[in-house]
């Protein structure tokens, strides 16, 4: 009978350590992530440094512009009442267009404001009774850039980014202002005019573009934007708000489930320290490597996951970008985690050791 459950014991002790190998790596990595998720200051800084520093707003931006163009150019030509305005001029716009209208009306402190509210926002909300987070940008600051001389430097990188007009183009406007009411406004064709009209056309870009800003308020509270658009039947403010607390919670803890299940593989079978080094020492020495390579490798994984998942259908210059934000932040959560497997991967080592000392001792005793 004690042959019976000794065996018994040591079968499940030895799924125990096979369980253990995988749990290492997911608590390391869950508590890691959690580390970093759930610390204000040091997430504010890492999407501060994404947002001022890559290139991946003005990349996006152009990516969005040059699909907009694609697909207004395939839908049927709109009618000349509806063209041009100033969103249908920022589809001209490429990614470097895109970085310098950046510089000139979203400079570094805005940015750097905007990102301050939105992280103080999200995780004020989750530890308070509030139903959706308090956010709310000041856009001041943005609209006077936007209506000093910023705003016509970039009205003329704008401007820049079209091509001369055609003959063609220039006849199509003179005969549609000859038809047109005496007094109504005759809007250019997506093309740079020649004199006597260049000046009169850039005018026209500008004023539209104050005309657009003037319409955003001085506060913008993003929060209940959001609010007035929610989707009954999704997951609510509040359902979210608990999966937070609750994930934070269990992430704190996560190293403690590898504990637990080595102190039952303890308590089923270690009665020696040959054992206690056999059935602590491998899973701990796997799952400390598994880790190693997770630290070492995490940066092409993430851009071969990012390739072949949500950035499938976009450029390479953008998934490059994406994927190079995607890593400065994952940089944070693995950079840890290799001194970490290091010292577990120690420790397994070690308990190995000793487990084969004491097999080879045993082994000269029986001798």
């Amino acid at each position: 009978m004690g042959k019976v459950l000794n065996f018994i014991a040591g079968v499940i002790a030895f799924l125990l350590s096979l369980l253990v190998t995988l749990v290492i790596p997911l608590s390391m990595l869950g508590y890691n992530a959690a580390r970093v998720v759930f610390d204000p200051p040091l997430v504010k800084r890492v999407i501060t440094e994404i947002v001022v520093e890559s290139d991946l707003i003005p990349v996006g931006l152009g990516w969005l512009s040059e699909r907009r163009a694609a697909e207004r150019a395939e839908a049927e030509r709109p009618s000349p009442e509806d063209e041009p305005d100033i969103v249908q001029l920022l589809e001209f716009v490429n990614s470097d267009g895109w970085g310098r209208i950046k510089a000139e009306v979203l400079p570094d402190e805005i940015l750097i404001e905007w990102v301050s509210v939105t992280v103080d926002g999200v995780y004020a909300w989750i530890d308070s009774d509030d139903r959706i987070p308090d956010i709310t940008f000041n856009m001041q600051p943005f609209k006077d850039r936007v209506n000093s001389q910023h705003g016509n430097n970039s009205v003329q990188v704008v401007y820049d980014s079209l091509n001369p007009c055609e003959q063609a183009e220039i006849d199509d406007f003179q005969s549609r202002l000859a038809a047109a009411p005496v007094g109504k406004d005759v809007p250019y064709n997506l093309c740079q005019f020649p004199d006597p009209w260049h000046d009169d056309q850039f005018n026209d870009y500008h004023e539209s573009l104050l005309d657009v800003v003037e319409n955003v308020p001085a506060k913008f509270a993003l929060s209940q934007e959001l609010a007035q658009v929610e989707k009954p039947g999704g997951i609510g403010p509040e359902a979210l708000k608990n999966q937070l607390r609750l994930t934070r919670s269990s992430a704190r803890l996560a190293p403690l489930a590898a504990l637990a299940l080595l102190l039952l593989i303890l308590l089923l079978t270690v009665r020696s320290w040959r054992e206690f080094g056999r059935w602590w020492g491998l899973p701990l020495l796997i799952g400390g490597f598994l880790v190693v390579l997770i630290a070492l490798l995490y940066s092409p994984i993430i851009v071969t996951l990012l390739a072949a998942g949500p950035m499938s259908e976009v450029p390479p210059l953008v998934q490059h970008e994406a994927a190079q934000a995607v890593i400065r932040l994952a940089k944070v959560i693995f950079g840890p985690m290799l001194p970490q497997s290091l010292v577990v991967f120690a420790v397994g080592l070690v308990l190995t050791i000793v487990a084969t000392v004491a097999r080879d001792r045993q082994d000269d005793l029986e001798e």
